[in-house]
């Protein structure tokens, strides 16, 4: 090569940073820009790519290597000029329907917290704090630091246990009930109660993965002669019930004639009495202080005892045809259901049709099988650990580092989307970052809806498709960054929907959304 065509030759390098100390990251990247244009003007190619791995090498050596991308495609991130003026927007709907409802027994402070962190959500009219503790009197002046308004103390003349929950939500003044335990921060509210509004006739759920292949896998109960179709789920972690089911099962209790530590174990019967698969979303969960746990060590084994106890009584009035349980299994069943798990900034849900595990009816409910035995089963005929280590909750988390990825294969009519919670009424872009093959996105079609159940095709939005790599523990992994807008608006559903089948399975290790100002900056 000449000199004249080593002038004109140009040498085409992006690199991104994703780096916590963004100042530094964008002097060191103004920093490379100069060099790289004194090197492409000055030095020959050869020397050219000497020098700029060498500056390269020396940004990994001063600042580290974790979570910087050497690409030909795009960054991860939006580009400054899309600012999200979504940020601050949030749904309504439900406003000032529930109460939450906690138990106090000797976690005060924990307590204070998830009263402090509950108390900002606009869909809670009240908070009933129910004391257990007959050793602590509650008063105002205790949660005076909390500053919330909407604390209503009772003070139990004795220890009620669980079923003090179920007894408080029948005090409540509000539609709805919301439950949990005082170990725990649920940190994607707004989605989960979204998710609850669309279907408030069922129990809503929320728990992490490990828990999450108990739920709706081991601990799934079906027996089509009777007329069983349960999966037990705590409510400790999270759960949406309208009072109306709350009085019903109360009344149950009554008919069923539970002795008086049965019915102090409440938890181990509600969703079971229910005779309906919770709909259950799968997350990260935040961990507060829990000495001497209830359901740590030996609990766990109680536990199992009254869940199992639960579903005898269930099955048995079932099957006596005379009973006030439910019979028919409502809509949505369980494989009707797409709503995943919540995204990390509390503004949308991640949906996919593809489930994790086998079909639940695979094994009859027998009675005689306890709930330990039932566990062991259940896993020797599927083992759940692939989706522990890869959850639904990671396409949506945030982090580009952990991915969701199923064991199956995609096949035709499989879809990922997102519920945006509300309506949108601005242009929205996507991004999705997945390790599919190249091929996936050229049979790809998007996607939107109203309600989640008619979808109308988008027939002019193009994908651009880059080929970025992420970096993990000082390895790289090739993926693919693909971005679209939909000008469109007024829906709250979108999916990506496959139009064949395919060799490999779902990997995605992001998907979100942001405002597309450029096309809001176009409009008059």
């Amino acid at each position: 090569m000449n000199q004249k065509s080593r002038d004109q030759a140009s040498l085409q390098i992006r690199i991104d940073f994703v780096d916590k100390d963004t100042a530094i990251a964008q002097q060191c990247q103004e920093f490379l820009k100069q060099c790289i244009n004194f090197i492409s003007t000055n030095i020959s190619i050869k020397q050219r790519v000497t020098l700029v791995f060498t500056f390269i090498l020396l940004y990994f050596i001063l600042f580290g290597g974790s979570g910087v991308d050497v690409q030909d495609g795009q960054p991860f991130l939006a580009s400054p000029e899309e600012v999200d003026p979504l940020a601050n927007v949030f749904p309504t709907e439900g406003d000032g329907m529930a109460t939450a409802i906690l138990l106090n027994w000797s976690r005060l402070e924990n307590l204070k917290i998830i009263v402090k962190h509950l108390c900002r959500y606009s869909m809670f009219k009240e908070i009933i704090i129910w004391n257990n503790n007959v050793q602590v009197h509650l008063t105002d002046q205790i949660f005076a630091e909390v500053q919330c308004p909407k604390i209503r103390i009772y003070n139990s003349p004795g220890n009620m246990h669980f079923i003090a929950r179920y007894i408080a939500c029948t005090m409540a003044t509000t539609e709805y009930c919301y439950f949990q335990d005082d170990d725990w921060i649920i940190n994607h509210m707004r989605a989960f109660y979204a998710n609850f509004l669309r279907f408030p006739h069922l129990v809503h759920t929320d728990t992490n993965a490990d828990v999450y292949s108990l739920t709706n896998w081991k601990w799934c109960f079906f027996d089509d002669p009777v007329n069983l179709h349960v999966c037990f789920s705590w409510v400790g972690t999270g759960a949406f019930a309208s009072r109306e089911n709350v009085i019903r099962f109360l009344k149950m209790a009554a008919v069923t004639e539970m002795d008086p530590t049965e019915f102090a174990y409440g938890d181990m019967y509600f969703t079971t009495y229910m005779n309906q698969v919770p709909y259950q979303l799968e997350n990260e969960l935040t961990e507060l202080p829990q000495e001497f746990a209830f359901s740590a060590g030996e609990g766990r084994i109680r536990n199992k005892i009254y869940m199992h106890r639960a579903l005898i009584r269930l099955y048995d009035h079932l099957g006596k045809n005379t009973t006030p349980f439910e019979k028919l299994e409502h809509y949505p069943k369980i494989y009707q259901r797409d709503a995943r798990s919540p995204c990390s900034n509390d503004r949308c849900l991640f949906l996919t049709n593809k489930h994790s595990f086998p079909d639940v009816k695979l094994f009859r409910y027998k009675p005689y099988i306890n709930i330990s035995e039932s566990e062991q089963i259940h896993e020797s005929y599927y083992k759940t650990q692939h989706f522990i280590e890869f959850p639904y909750s990671h396409a949506v988390d945030g982090k580009d580092w952990t991915a969701w990825k199923s064991k199956e294969n995609i096949h035709a009519n499989d879809y990922i989307g997102l519920d945006l919670l509300l309506q949108m009424h601005v242009p929205l872009t996507f991004h999705l970052v997945v390790d599919h093959k190249n091929e996936y996105f050229g049979t790809q079609s998007v996607e939107i809806s109203n309600d989640g159940l008619n979808w109308v095709k988008q027939s002019s939005v193009p994908i651009d498709i880059h080929k970025v790599s992420r970096t993990s523990d000082g390895k790289k992994t090739p993926v693919i960054s693909a971005t679209f807008h939909i000008q469109n608006t007024g829906f709250r559903f979108v999916r990506v929907l496959s139009n064949r089948n395919f060799d490999f399975g779902y990997g995605v290790y992001d998907f979100s959304f942001h405002a597309d100002m450029k096309s809001i900056q176009k409009k008059p």
